[in-house]
């Protein structure tokens, strides 16, 4: 599509190191869920060589997303070139960035979609670009270094919250021996998780797995399971929220809402 325009060139998957890296520093502040900040995941670049050629490219890939709305959708443009008051940290680089959503054109998974970005930039800052990737690396690191020497951060509430390891005190808020009544006995239990969403917690014991709603401490639901590690997994299918279970046979999927009346 761009490249009547431009040059066109693909950029590999966003390694998940990079990604991680991206959400602590760049996205420190931002609200649950941080990763939803992400949207180069799956990238692309299209350079220019003069500023009317841009325009025009850009102005085609729009006139292109309006065109096949059933397939590509618009979710954001970013312009580089306007001036954000932070002239500190952009070290000079300039372009325009347009996040867009593909759909899938599959009849068996048409609700599945995709992110992903179009960079749009001019040949001068090409070369920029790799000088100033060195750079925002230093920076990175100088932001972790901050991060992990800094003793205190105020909150909202005007506390202070100590980062010194030594110091932290945790509150026991859920005891499942003496709180939770577990019908196939309080054997070895070697694996928990939590789905913060829903407020459970998946426990594993020998052979056997239960769900305890973590505000009213009760168990919502057990059954038998198979021995060995990774033994279960919540999920979301079909936007509904489920557990999957292995046992020694087969693996079972139950709809949370209905786990305990389906045991």
């Amino acid at each position: 599509v761009m490249s009547g325009w431009g040059q066109f060139k693909e950029a590999p998957m966003k390694k998940v190191d990079r990604s991680t890296s991206k959400l602590e520093n760049d996205y420190q502040n931002e609200s649950f869920p941080k990763a939803a900040k992400l949207l180069d995941l799956v990238r692309c670049s299209v350079t220019f060589n003069t500023v009317e050629q841009l325009i025009a490219g850009y102005e085609g890939f729009i006139k292109h997303i309006n065109q096949n709305k059933s397939i590509i959708e618009l979710s954001r443009v970013k312009n580089g070139f306007i001036n954000t008051g932070d002239d500190n940290n952009d070290g000079g680089y300039r372009d325009i960035k347009i996040n867009v959503i593909y759909k899938s054109q599959d009849p068996e998974h048409k609700d599945l979609s995709m992110i992903c970005e179009v960079q749009l930039l001019l040949i001068n800052y090409l070369e920029e670009k790799k000088k100033i990737h060195k750079l925002y690396s230093i920076l990175r690191e100088e932001i972790y270094f901050q991060m992990a020497v800094k003793k205190e951060v105020s909150t909202s509430a005007g506390h202070g919250l100590n980062k010194d390891i030594k110091d932290l005190k945790f509150t026991e808020v859920l005891n499942v021996g003496k709180d939770v009544s577990l019908e196939y006995g309080k054997d070895y239990v070697y694996k928990c998780s939590v789905d913060s969403e829903l407020g459970l917690l998946g426990i594993e014991g020998e052979r056997w797995f239960g769900a305890v709603d973590l505000k009213t401490k009760t168990l919502i639901g057990q059954t038998a399971a198979s021995t060995g590690r990774h033994t279960h997994q919540w999920l979301t299918f079909n936007k509904q929220k489920s557990v999957c279970i292995k046992r020694r046979e087969a693996m079972y999927m139950y709809n949370v809402n209905t786990f305990g009346a389906a045991l």
